[in-house]
């Protein structure tokens, strides 16, 4: 399976393999063998082995005016809260689980900012380490932030 003429590691083309390459854009491992981070562009069905979850209608940016993010510190907060109950689940215990999100490029730099920020806070990686899963393999790249209030504060 490849993303632009990158091929997926073993395990991330394993967990992905029922899906054509129009379906992957790229997929990230977090927790070796059960946190996973993806793009997708259809939602996927749980299985016995995965659990998938989606954020990008959960956490939603209020733009200012052409911006879109990055999303807020209490966000990223009740999406950690969430995604540590998913891990402490029983009943899901013994599945792989994939936060997935849309090809829709500004929902997926902001579920990027969450899963990298728990990765930090939670997984006790370095920063450098989260953008290197999140941007490493067959990963597209992410569309930048636009900080407008910023902007205008300083043309005024």
């Amino acid at each position: 399976m490849t993303g632009e003429g990158v091929k997926h590691t073993p395990v991330l083309s394993t967990l992905f393999r029922m899906m054509d390459d129009s379906e992957l854009q790229g997929a990230s491992e977090f927790i070796k063998d059960r946190l996973y981070f993806a793009t997708l562009r259809s939602k996927p069905k749980s299985t016995a082995n995965t659990h998938y979850f989606c954020t990008d209608d959960e956490f939603l940016y209020e733009n200012f005016y052409a911006d879109f993010g990055p999303l807020n510190l209490a966000m990223l907060y009740r999406y950690c809260c969430k995604l540590n109950k998913k891990l402490k689940s029983f009943t899901l215990t013994r599945k792989r689980i994939v936060h997935y999100t849309s090809f829709d490029q500004k929902k997926r730099s902001n579920a990027a900012v969450l899963i990298g920020g728990y990765a930090v806070i939670y997984l006790k990686k370095t920063p450098q380490e989260a953008f290197r899963a999140l941007t490493s393999g067959s990963n597209a790249s992410y569309l930048p932030f636009r900080v407008e209030q910023l902007m205008l504060i300083l043309q005024n």
